[in-house]
């Protein structure tokens, strides 16, 4: 009993350095087939931000174009011209005095239009020719200088006339330019069918001259109903002033 005691504690400390060896065996394997440990690469320095694009200088606005001599009271943008069947639209009457310009006034007739003998006119607003009673709802027909294209005062502005007693409103062209002195010309329809061209010619000297006139006028100034020149007579209350 005493022999398998001794033998059995020798037999135990065999087996404790067996499995020390082996431990040991797997530990040398385990640290073998460990990968090696891989350098650590620097991150690269960061990439600086590109300066700034300075913005454009501003560019100048272009200086304002001078008028030209004699502008002022004149110079407008045309408006497209109706045509001679479309329907004016109703104006509305200025509430205060309009302004005064000095002007050169003329007249011209059924004699002597362009075509002769014909009331043709080339901007149509409330006559489709050339006619008008010369009160502020049924003005008279005048001409101003330029063409249809580029008319100097805008189809269907409305003057009143002192020197005759009449409104007036744009409604044609190729009155000559104005002589020095004088804002601009109007040519006045006078009329004149059923007279002579020496009569209506008469008729015109009389009104011609320069004369004031008032741009944009309310109602209500006094005004000698009718055409000009009617029934042979030439119907104005004096020479112009």
């Amino acid at each position: 009993m005493g022999g398998r005691i001794v033998g059995g504690s020798r037999a135990g400390r065999g087996s404790g350095r067996a499995a020390a060896l082996l431990v040991a065996l797997f530990a040398t394997l385990a640290i073998a087939a460990a990968p090696a440990a891989m350098p650590r690469v620097p991150s690269p320095p960061p990439v600086p931000a590109p300066p700034p694009v300075p913005s454009p200088p501003p560019v100048p606005a272009p200086p304002p174009v001078p008028a030209a001599p004699g502008a002022g009271p004149t110079e407008y943008t045309p408006e497209p011209v109706p045509h001679r069947d479309a329907v004016p639209k109703a104006a509305v009457p200025s509430t205060g005095p309009g302004r005064t310009l000095r002007i050169w006034l003329t007249g011209y007739s059924w004699q002597d239009n362009t075509p002769p003998g014909s009331a043709t006119v080339s901007l149509p607003i409330l006559h489709r020719t050339a006619g008008g009673q010369g009160t502020w709802a049924d003005p008279i027909t005048v001409a101003v200088p330029g063409n249809r294209s580029t008319p100097r005062w805008r189809a269907g502005t409305r003057f009143y006339l002192p020197s005759v007693q009449r409104y007036v409103i744009v409604e044609d062209t190729g009155a000559s330019s104005p002589p020095s002195g004088v804002e601009t010309h109007l040519d006045m329809w006078i009329d004149g069918r059923g007279g002579t061209r020496a009569a209506t010619d008469q008729c015109m000297s009389r009104l011609t001259g320069r004369v004031s006139a008032e741009l944009d006028p309310p109602p209500g100034r006094r005004v000698i109903p009718g055409p000009i020149w009617s029934d042979g007579l030439c119907r104005i209350p004096g020479n112009p002033s």
